[in-house]
């Protein structure tokens, strides 16, 4: 029973029609959003002979699987490592950089070509190849994660969800790479969007990380994520946003606090009047608690209370909006930034003339 109620399956003959939507929302999401995967993972595979491409990717999802189910136990840490993100960014700017930097003269495009299969850790081509591509699945985890997070806290659904999202993005890649040898100008155009890719991730660049942080006026209270993104609103409003498309903040909104989910008015006050020290660390208790088995029975600062599923689940969902949506210094949609990778794409179909 235990390892049922780990998985959410307990109450599963009730809610099964509703946890099946979201699997499907959660697969066309990882679908939409491996459309920037896939160019990058296709371009990994490209130098490698036609009959190991598809071992190479095959083997890479299979990781993929294993990484994926971890990270999704692990969900609320992932999400805060923030420095995914920019060493993503980097080498995806560095990729699509250098093809370009080296293609001056043919020479120097050759020279490019030659050194594409690089080895690593003193392993073959084709098993670099297969690191390559586990190493970029954890690069692109981070969103599609926290966005899964913000959908649903029912294990068995983010697991299934994510897990045919991959396969997804594996026959996505796979038909990438066989554009590539019908289209040679796509080339071009895949180091462009992978260029793109890097430069978005960059821009995405954390405000609290940078020393920019909203703080809310003294006395704000928040018991729902929906309250919470409420006074984000009317106290840390952004500097742009069109809905929908980007968002451009001036700073990092606060960071949801575990203890205002609680609805526990008497546990808030005797929180927050402590100095900053304590504060943080019953803070961090309540956030521990939230993680635990619920209901959780607890008494912090004198104060008894009871932390329920609902005030976990509000939590998670405020904390992966934080880490979105009002966390980035610029934040640009999924959808927005796969219809540019196909917009740059649709320009390798071109013929002269």
């Amino acid at each position: 029973m235990d390892f049922l109620t780990f998985l959410h399956l307990h109450d599963i003959a009730q809610t099964w029609p509703q946890d099946l939507f979201v699997v499907l929302v959660l697969v066309i999401l990882e679908g939409l959003l491996s459309c920037d995967n896939a160019v990058v993972l296709a371009l990994l595979v490209k130098h490698l002979p036609p009959e190991q491409r598809g071992r190479a990717l095959r083997y890479g999802i299979i990781g993929a699987y294993v990484f994926r189910i971890i990270a999704l136990l692990l969900a609320v840490w992932i999400m805060q490592q923030w420095y995914l993100k920019v060493l993503g960014g980097l080498y995806l700017v560095w990729l699509g950089a250098s093809h370009f930097l080296k293609k001056a003269d043919e020479e120097a495009e050759e020279e490019a070509v030659a050194k594409a299969p690089m080895r690593r850790f003193g392993l073959s081509v084709f098993w670099s190849t297969v690191i390559a591509v586990e190493l970029t699945d954890i690069v692109f985890s981070v969103d599609s994660i926290a966005a899964a997070v913000a959908l649903t806290d029912k294990l068995w659904v983010l697991i299934v969800g994510a897990l045919a999202g991959i396969l997804v993005m594996r026959f996505a890649a796979q038909g990438f790479v066989r554009l590539l040898e019908l289209f040679p100008k796509l080339e071009a155009c895949a180091f462009a969007a992978v260029l793109f890719i890097g430069i978005k991730l960059l821009f995405e660049f954390p405000g609290d990380v940078a020393g920019l942080r909203h703080v809310f006026p003294e006395g704000t209270t928040y018991p729902t994520a929906k309250a919470y993104h409420e006074a984000v609103d009317k106290h840390c409003p952004p500097w742009l946003s069109i809905h929908h498309v980007a968002t451009i903040n001036t700073a990092a909104a606060p960071l949801p606090e575990a203890h205002y989910f609680t609805g526990e008015s008497a546990l808030i006050a005797a929180i927050d009047s402590k100095p900053a020290e304590e504060r943080a660390k019953l803070i961090a208790e309540v956030e521990a608690a939230m993680n635990s088995r619920l209901p959780v029975h607890l008494t912090l600062a004198g104060v008894a209370a009871e932390i329920h599923a609902d005030d976990f689940r509000e939590f998670q969902k405020a904390r992966s909006d934080w880490n979105l949506h009002l966390r980035p210094l610029i934040e640009i949609e999924g959808w927005v930034s796969s219809l540019v990778v196909i917009l740059i794409f649709a320009l390798g179909f071109r013929r002269k003339g």
